[in-house]
């Protein structure tokens, strides 16, 4: 009995020093995902307005569904009546903050929208 265990040990040293060779794959399908100097909004609300400028008072230039995945290109503290609401500024107009959720990277966004459930 002594002997099987002392094989065993022997086998499963040996077949832990072996190496493996597996070559790193890389996904650079959209090389701007990890890019630290961007940002990414999942849209939160079931259906949010995309303004023209930074205030409720723009036109409504475009919509945007709960679970969209969007580039963050600019924001602007945007004050009325004492209170201040951050508006973030996107490819196609201007978002406030209660409408989205911005992520440091694509990939955290794209959890996040698994985590809604949406997809």
């Amino acid at each position: 009995m002594r002997q099987f265990w002392c094989l065993s040990a022997l086998c499963v040293c040996l077949c832990a020093c072996v190496r493996q060779h597996v070559p790193v794959q890389f996904d650079r399908s959209d090389p701007l995902a990890l890019d630290p100097e961007i940002q990414w909004a999942v849209v939160t609300e079931p259906y949010a307005a995309c303004y023209a400028d930074a205030g409720y008072d723009a036109a409504v230039v475009a919509h945007f569904r709960k679970g969209e995945i969007l580039r963050v290109v600019g924001e602007r503290l945007v004050s009325s009546d004492g209170t201040g609401t951050v508006w973030y500024a996107f490819a196609d107009g201007w978002m406030p903050q209660g409408a989205v959720a911005v992520y440091a990277n694509k990939m955290r966004a794209q959890t996040a929208v698994k985590e809604l459930g949406v997809r």
